[in-house]
């Protein structure tokens, strides 16, 4: 497989914990061709798209920013390649939306395949997910629209409000509906959100099973790669991984592994190929389609090689598009 790997810029990266670097390493480590650039790489000319890159050679075994070794950068041709894998992190917006949109604009239906499709990239929200899995959600509201917002805060009394486009628990906050103090707090944090309502915001029932721990489950092409149980901080509802939130391992009970199988046949015939999903109390609170993390933590804590199967996954369709005869 001759893939493209395409992360924000290098010196902002999460080394050692990025998952996208942990799958280039294991491509690598299976034989692939592997190339990155960041958004800067994209380039459209008169008819056709190139990027600037670079072809990854080697990985250090620890993913360090220093240790890798590259080959000058030079231009590659779309064609060229099998697959793309556009990771940009969120927030997702026109910065996030217009260089796809460059890397899309030239690109014919033989092209390399871009993971996710880009149709799931730039039609879906990680918050709200597909529209076939919405049932999955708990009571949940977006819009811009202040009267529909306040409607359905009072009748909950505790919502968590969340931006659209966002991730890592940036922006979001518990609001309680229940006193005129604490509805007149909503107005000022759902402003600021929304900035004062001129972006639309979600809001989500409130779920106290959150203090048990939020479950996180990786999907590939619909099939349920592994689980782990994030916890929330220290007096706080917010799991944030990057602020110190523990991880361990967990098992799915009879419900949840129902959910999983439902949640697993929908993104599957949506054609999203990785997915990293939240559960909270028998709920989905989070889609992550965009740039699902969090792998290099959960082989540490299983104790399992999951970067393999995800690259192998990948590898096989890339290649039996390439290769009618291999499938």
């Amino acid at each position: 497989m001759k893939a493209l790997w395409i992360t924000d810029p290098w010196e902002t990266l999460d080394h050692v914990r990025d998952t996208t670097l942990r799958l280039l390493q294991e491509s690598l480590e299976l034989g692939h061709l592997a190339f990155w650039c960041d958004l800067s790489g994209i380039r459209v000319e008169p008819g056709r798209t190139v990027v600037r890159c670079t072809r990854v050679l080697a990985a250090p075994a620890e993913r360090g920013a220093q240790g890798w070794t590259s080959a000058p950068a030079d231009d590659l041709e779309l064609g060229q390649l099998d697959a793309i894998h556009y990771r940009c992190d969120p927030p997702v917006d026109r910065r996030y939306f217009e260089h796809l949109q460059l890397l899309s604009l030239t690109r014919s239906g033989s092209g390399p395949e871009i993971v996710n499709p880009v149709r799931v990239l730039t039609q879906y929200s990680d918050k709200i997910g597909p529209p076939t899995l919405w049932r999955a959600l708990p009571p949940s509201l977006a819009t811009s629209s202040w009267e529909a917002l306040e409607r359905f805060g009072k009748q909950e009394g505790r919502t968590v409000l969340k931006p659209l486009g966002d991730a890592q628990s940036r922006g979001v906050v518990l609001l309680d509906w229940s006193t005129p103090q604490g509805a007149a707090l909503a107005r000022q944090e759902i402003d600021r959100v929304s900035v004062g309502l001129a972006r639309p915001v979600l809001l989500q029932r409130f779920l106290p099973e959150v203090y048990q721990g939020e479950k996180r489950l990786w999907f590939v092409d619909g099939a349920l790669l592994g689980c782990v149980r994030k916890m929330p901080q220290a007096g706080s509802f917010v799991i944030d991984m990057d602020k110190g939130s523990a991880c361990g391992p967990c098992e799915l009970n009879p419900s949840e592994r129902q959910l999983a199988n439902a949640v697993g046949d929908g993104l599957r015939s949506e054609g999203i190929r990785l997915a990293a999903v939240d559960l909270i109390g028998g709920c989905v609170t989070d889609w992550n389609f965009t740039s699902p993390g969090m792998i290099p933590t959960m082989e540490q804590v299983l104790d399992q090689n999951l970067a393999r199967p995800i690259v192998q996954a990948l590898a096989r369709e890339a290649l039996a598009t390439r290769l009618p005869s291999v499938r």
